[in-house]
């Protein structure tokens, strides 16, 4: 069970380094609300532990070999807080920075993601 908000931004950001769907539903629903909302400049409203999950597979698809971590430990205040992310992928890295809501029980109840994807990155395959 989830005791901070550092807690569930490590485990959210862990679970992006999962490597089957099955485990992207078991490991975000340790953090991720029944409804909870998932935005980026790419997508916007993918819902509940499913549709994170789904998405992640997605994204797994495109970038197999990949690595989340969290750069910036989460700040935060009543139930709103933001931290900073890292990945590194096929000699690549990126940052992003992501603002989030969560609940009393520790899950992530909204989630808006801050990010560049380089020019040649098949968004398509993300719908």
């Amino acid at each position: 069970m989830i005791t901070s908000v550092e807690e569930m931004i490590e485990q959210y950001v862990s679970a992006w380094n999962e490597n089957n769907l099955e485990a992207y539903k078991r490991e975000f629903g340790k953090c991720w609300a029944a409804n909870a909302v998932y935005v980026d400049p790419y997508s916007e409203d993918i819902i509940g532990v499913d549709g994170i999950a789904n998405f992640a597979q997605k994204s797994l698809e495109i970038i197999p070999n990949r690595k989340f971590k969290v750069l910036e430990k989460p700040e935060h205040h009543h139930t709103f807080g933001k931290y900073v992310w890292h990945v590194e992928y096929e000699e690549k890295t990126n940052t992003g920075y992501d603002y989030f809501e969560f609940n009393a029980n520790f899950e992530i109840t909204r989630l808006v993601s801050f990010f560049k994807l380089s020019n040649d990155y098949p968004l398509e395959k993300l719908q």
